[in-house]
């Protein structure tokens, strides 16, 4: 028996009779035929099968049902798309959706919570409480027998009245923590000015780019013509020809890069304001003026008013006044504690087994102690070195980072500066590169210069337009990072106008 495999089907196909077999009946040729029908008929059916299938349209499928609740929060909060955004703008919409700027507010409604827990200790414990008890007792003896009822309410005041400045010690740790979460906050606001600007500044290269990568199609494009002109009467070689057209090919190429790269951009800036990345939306050039006028001499002044206003100092001085406090609520511990208290109960009492006779208790008692662990296996000694030991170090951390950001001042300034110097150079470049171009062209058209020297030409040019849109964002972010470093953020950032 043979098979013969045709596409994905077997189809079984009896043998030919050899001339050395012996038929000695049909039964052999009849199995064979009907196996052969049942294939055929089978391939038949599989073939009706996959026609239908494919003569069925295709429903389109649903986009799945959107159930997580903070993706559903985050779609609520798409821009308008009609609407051009200034960078102030931005900045309200990123401190409206941003969520690192919400947790650190919850961190100060924690903080104010945890204060007013310590504040607590400024009142009397009032304690007020009712009990029920039944006793009963079977003996063999009368009089060992009990059947008894004891109820009524209760209330005991209690109030520390000297702890030798623990509690407004304590009270003062919790509200130095409230300044520092406060201060976080500043920071995260600051940061997320920050981002946004950063942000801001990166789209709006990236579409510059994009502007000069057609400029630079355009002048290639104009190279490839007069190129190509001078090629069909026999002037130029096919060399310069194909060098002229590859050049052209190239900007193309680049220009198709920059506008990916206008993609990207937006994309984190719309993550940076807190919306969604296909959110359509744009935003405000800024105006052509750079602010460039910080004298050199103000650095001094502005690494002191650092010490003043950036928020990670002004949160870590909190720290350290708040383990200052909290050392001194620990040598509290060491000392006495003077408490008052009162208390005043009432029993009720009823006796089963005399008749149902009745009573009426009442109890009054005031009391002054003072409470005064002697030994306690040194453990209050202990946590009052941990507290010093917590000051040295909060106190070392606060000059660490003041050192940090003095530098950080003197490095972003200079920065700053280095990015004013270098859009003036670029601008000339950019100038000269100009003019070298259109006389290179001129030159190459009056054949007195070669294809190299037109594409060399219009190479430097297309350096120097990218050089000054990168000169002109590192004058933007570098005057930002100027400002978050001083804990100023309302240095002349915003230079966008409608």
């Amino acid at each position: 028996m043979t098979f013969v495999v045709s596409g994905c089907h077997t189809m079984r196909i009896p043998p030919e009779p050899s001339k050395y077999s012996v038929d000695t009946s049909g039964t052999q040729q009849t199995e064979d035929a009907q196996a052969f029908a049942r294939s055929f008929a089978y391939q038949k059916q599989n073939e009706t099968k996959r026609y239908a299938e494919l003569k069925t349209p295709v429903k389109p499928v649903k986009p799945a049902k959107i159930t997580d609740p903070a993706w559903k929060s985050i779609q609520k909060q798409k821009a308008r798309s009609e609407k051009k955004f200034t960078l102030t703008e931005l900045v309200d919409i990123a401190l409206s959706n941003n969520p690192q700027t919400r947790q650190s507010w919850d961190q100060i409604r924690v903080a104010r919570a945890v204060e007013k827990q310590a504040e607590s200790n400024l009142y009397p414990q009032l304690t007020i409480a009712a009990t029920a008890t039944r006793q009963k007792q079977v003996s063999n003896i009368p009089g060992n027998r009990l059947n008894d009822l004891n109820y009524g309410p209760s209330a005991q005041l209690t109030y520390l009245i000297l702890d030798f400045g623990g509690r407004g010690a304590n009270i003062e740790s919790k509200f130095q923590k409230v300044l520092e979460a406060n201060a976080l906050y500043d920071q995260s606001l600051q940061d997320l000015i920050r981002d946004v600007q950063k942000a801001y500044y990166a789209y709006y290269s990236a579409l510059s780019e994009v502007e000069a990568g057609k400029l630079d199609v355009q002048n290639t494009k104009t190279d490839y013509e007069a190129v190509q002109a001078k090629f069909d009467v026999g002037l130029v070689p096919k060399l310069d020809l194909l060098q002229a057209k590859s050049n052209y090919e190239n900007s193309l190429y680049n220009l198709e890069s920059a506008k990916g790269k206008v993609k990207t951009t937006k994309a984190d800036l719309a993550q940076v304001i807190g919306l969604p990345a296909d959110t359509n939306f744009d935003i405000i050039m800024p105006t052509k003026e750079l602010p460039t006028d910080i004298n050199e001499e103000n650095v001094s002044r502005l690494i002191d008013e650092s010490m003043r206003k950036r928020p990670d100092i002004l949160a870590l001085n909190s720290e350290l006044k708040s383990k200052k406090a909290a050392a001194k609520a620990a040598l509290s511990d060491l000392l006495p504690s003077v408490n008052v208290s009162a208390s005043a109960a009432r029993d009720r009492y009823k006796y089963y087994n005399s008749a149902g006779l009745k009573d009426n208790q009442r109890d009054y008692s005031a009391a002054v102690s003072v409470n005064w662990d002697i030994f306690d296996g040194f453990n209050n000694l202990n946590k009052k070195k941990q507290a010093d030991a917590e000051v040295t170090v909060a106190f070392d951390k606060l000059v660490q980072a003041e050192l940090s950001a003095s530098s950080d001042v003197w490095v972003k300034y200079y920065d700053f500066n280095t990015a004013v110097q270098k859009l003036k150079f670029s601008e000339a470049y950019f100038e000269t590169s100009t003019n070298s171009y259109d006389l290179a062209l001129q030159s190459y058209n009056a054949g007195l210069k070669s294809i190299l020297d037109l594409i060399q030409s219009q190479s430097d040019l297309s350096k120097a337009r990218s050089q000054l849109i990168q000169a002109k964002k590192d004058v933007f972010t570098s005057l930002a990072e100027l400002a978050h470093s001083t804990g100023t953020p309302n240095i002349k950032i915003d230079i966008a106008k409608k």
